[in-house]
């Protein structure tokens, strides 16, 4: 398969599984770029910008394993109990090591308690007839997004997900007793 490095380095070093592939100049007439042709193995590939004879810059892609399981990420571990905030909530599909699988597409079928609610879920695939008020969402590219706002009761909000061959997730968002909002005139 071929490789394409962009280095604002002087070379770049390209390594497959720790064995050194090859080293190629990045200079502006090339466009900054390197072209390696490597043979397919499942393992880590590793760029490293040089500079002289000084490493300078690492990149690293893996191969990732199939989904085993869900990740959910909230953006907030505590919001206010006003009826009005929210927290955005990630889900990952990912490999036994906890890597992203960006391959996965599952439909994962949310479940809230506590003083919340599900108002939106999301996976950034324009394409998606899926509509965006609901309990369940397809994944695009490994992810999707679910929106929980809270009510005016303080208290922990669950937000669980599940899909099928996954291991289900969950994550708790505490809530506080809100400062009243001004109202508009």
């Amino acid at each position: 398969m071929q490789v394409e490095v962009y280095a604002g380095t002087e070379k770049v070093r390209l390594y497959l599984n720790d064995k050194l592939v090859g080293e190629m100049a990045t200079t502006p007439e090339q466009q900054r770029r390197a072209l390696f042709t490597v043979p397919y193995a499942p393992g880590t590939l590793k760029a490293v910008g040089v500079n002289g004879d000084r490493e300078v810059a690492t990149s690293v892609l893996q191969t990732v394993g199939e989904p085993t399981r869900l990740r959910l990420t909230a953006d907030r571990s505590v919001l206010q109990a006003d009826g009005e905030d929210l927290s955005f909530v990630t889900v990952e599909a990912v490999d036994a090591q906890g890597r992203l699988q960006p391959n996965s597409a599952a439909e994962v079928q949310f479940t809230i308690s506590g003083p919340g609610t599900i108002i939106a879920v999301g996976n950034g695939d324009g394409a998606s007839k899926e509509p965006y008020q609901g309990d369940h969402r397809s994944l695009f590219n490994g992810r999707a997004l679910v929106v929980v706002r809270t009510s005016r009761m303080p208290g922990s909000i669950r937000l669980a997900g599940s899909a099928p061959g996954m291991s289900a997730a969950e994550v708790t968002i505490g809530t506080e007793p809100g400062t009243p909002r001004a109202e508009l005139p």
